[in-house]
């Protein structure tokens, strides 16, 4: 049975009219046995400017630096963090947050004030911020401080997702404003002063980064171990080796190598919400009027080859292999039931229009003008924390795509420049799957569709039109008709190939874990340390 999918994403406009705040949990654990708790990590791109990387790789961020705003790990609802209240104007344009009183930095960095909130701020627009949200963080018109611990964020437009920007889900890390001024970019590239339960000790570029337990922590969270690790391995049996070695307590392990760590005895932690979703990218589909990136060559420029790809795929055959059976349907990327726009109705239709059928989809190509071996492509692979299946994924479609007369390569790199093909619009020649966690569609769509947007997905002159109305739009039925729009049309083109929802998984040693809840919403995915707890 399908688990409840994102909670908050429920009555947006209502439930961020208005939150008061109340006091985060007192921590509860015991001392564990073992002092210092070691994740093995597929990595992430290294480096303490949070402004500079992408959302899940901010697990490396999430035992130090705070957020306004939390996502409670049970429920997914946005609660408070370091900020104990917040409110909306009517208009949607200005949104303020009243500061907890009592929060120190680290290092002796002094009280958390509102003119922290705004120095943080000020680095996710900076020119050279490539952050997920950082186009969304330069609609701000105005940060200014009312008072030490009052900040308002005005808007140039109205803006309903600002709860979920603003949490844990979200990238702006609040960093002090007495350290930079005191050590610049130097001081807080070496040892970057935060406000979480555990502090930054240091990194090992590609290898390691390591933290330590605040004993003292303002929100009375006392991790039960004292220090903390992510070990990088990028190599997926490199990090099974780590944790049946005993090296790691707990390894991010695609699915297909989590059966032979449970038959050693390691046991499966998931998160809370089915969060993550696994599409296929087509590269080069870009037609806005004008676009001189649009190359006629791209063979997936044509409709037809958009269907056949998906109906190429045996998706059932797929969950079950990779994905040991784990997931749901997606209809329409960054969709899920809850989200804003959802249609129903694409369930019903998705079988006959995207289903596996080899002999359509190569009927499909011939309509196409593709023949049997006449259509090469380059499928593109990578890994990220928590998407350890995408190299698996990328050697089935080439299997499937064998299957109607396609002939692939597959060509293994790093995410960071995959990304950089996207969003420079290099990357016609190829298709890729990416895993990607759950977010406000309004988000996902300027993020990946919207042509001003960073990533350049599918885009049209119809999506922008749109999208610009669904973001000035602030009646929640109007709202709902200008999501609908956009969905439907990216279903009705095939924008793309919708694969599967499912949990973020991890796999520990349970004489080291016992128990460990997590949202998987939050940025970074497997998060929340403060909260694995030992065996008593």
């Amino acid at each position: 049975m399908r688990r409840r999918l994102v909670p908050l994403a429920l009555g947006l406009l209502a439930a961020s009219a208005f939150a008061l705040g109340t006091m985060p949990m007192l921590g509860l654990a015991q001392d564990a046995k073992v002092q210092k708790l070691v994740f093995a990590s597929a990595g992430f791109e290294d480096s303490n400017r949070f402004w500079m990387v992408a959302r899940p790789d901010h697990l490396q961020y999430d035992p130090f630096l705070d957020t306004l705003l939390e996502v409670d790990p049970k429920t997914g609802q946005y609660t408070p963090r370091l900020a104990e209240k917040w409110s909306n104007s009517p208009d949607f344009k200005e949104w303020t947050f009243t500061l907890r009183k009592g929060v120190q930095f680290h290092y002796g960095y002094g009280p958390l004030t509102a003119k922290d909130v705004i120095h943080s701020h000020s680095l996710m627009v900076r020119p050279e911020s490539t952050a997920t949200l950082a186009g969304f963080w330069r609609q701000v018109e105005e940060v200014k401080a009312l008072n030490d611990h009052t900040v308002v964020f005005r808007f140039k437009r109205p803006t309903t997702i600002m709860s979920y920007a603003a949490s844990r889900a979200g990238d702006l890390r609040i960093a002090s404003k007495a350290q930079w001024d005191k050590e610049g970019q130097e001081g807080f590239d070496k040892r970057p002063a935060g406000t979480g339960s555990y502090r930054y000790v240091g990194r090992q570029p590609g290898l390691s980064i390591t933290f330590e337990r605040v004993d003292n922590h303002w929100g009375g969270e006392k991790p039960a171990f004292k220090q903390l690790e992510f070990r990088l391995a990028r190599e997926e049996s490199t990090r099974l080796a780590l944790l049946l070695s005993g090296e790691a307590h707990i390894a991010d392990l695609p699915r297909e190598l989590q059966k032979d760590a449970i038959k050693k005895g390691m046991k499966i932690f998931s998160s809370s919400f089915p969060v993550d979703w696994m599409t296929v990218y087509l590269g080069g589909l870009y037609f806005m009027p004008g676009d001189p990136a649009l190359k006629a060559d791209v063979p997936w420029t044509k409709k037809p080859v958009r269907q056949a790809f998906n109906m190429a795929i045996n998706r059932k055959e797929l969950l079950n292999t990779v994905f040991a059976g784990k997931g749901t349907p997606v209809y329409v990327t960054g969709w899920s039931t809850q989200s804003e726009g959802y249609n129903p109705e694409w369930q019903h239709r998705f079988d006959k229009m995207y289903g596996y059928d080899p002999a359509k989809a190569k009927a499909l190509l011939k309509q196409a003008g593709y023949g049997p071996g006449q259509l090469k492509i380059k499928i593109l692979a990578f890994t990220e924390p928590g998407e350890s299946e995408g190299p698996q994924v990328a050697e089935a479609l080439g299997i499937y795509y064998k299957d109607i007369g396609v002939d692939s390569e597959i060509e293994v790199l790093d995410w960071a420049k995959v990304r950089e093909m996207f969003r420079k619009k290099t990357i016609g020649c190829c298709i890729w799957p990416n895993i990607i966690s759950w977010r406000p569609s309004e988000e996902w769509i300027r993020i990946s569709n919207y042509s001003k947007g960073p990533n350049h997905h599918y885009e049209n002159e119809f999506i922008d039109k749109t999208y610009l109305a669904w973001g000035q739009a602030v009646k929640p039925e109007e709202r709902q008709r200008l999501a609908r729009a956009i969905a439907d049309h990216l279903f009705e083109e095939f924008a793309d190939i919708p694969l599967f929802w499912f949990a973020n998984e991890v796999v520990a040693n349970p004489k080291v874990v016992a128990d460990w809840v997590y949202p998987g919403l939050a940025a970074g995915r497997s998060t929340h340390f403060d909260r694995v707890r030992p065996p008593k």
